[in-house]
């Protein structure tokens, strides 16, 4: 909470608490959903460190689309 007092000192910063086991509000659900579901459906790693590194492939490659990004957050409902 005391980063989030430092954050609600900008005017620009508005802090939405959330309850604390709410899933379908958490766009971080819907950025793992699209690596289980979309870029690792049927994938078949040869051992753990093939799989680790295809999940940390999975998240880069995510962290570069812009429009992805923003689709976790509409998938929430808590912006238009």
């Amino acid at each position: 909470r005391s980063a989030a007092k430092r954050l609600a000192r900008y005017r620009w910063v508005q802090i939405e608490w959330l309850p604390s086991y709410a899933p379908e509000l958490n766009p971080v659900e819907a950025m793992w959903n699209h690596t289980k579901y979309s870029d690792l459906a049927n994938f078949i790693p040869d051992d753990a460190a093939h799989l680790g590194r295809s999940i940390r492939s999975s998240i880069t490659n995510q962290q570069h689309d812009a429009y992805l990004k923003h689709s976790f957050f509409r998938y929430t409902h808590l912006i238009a």
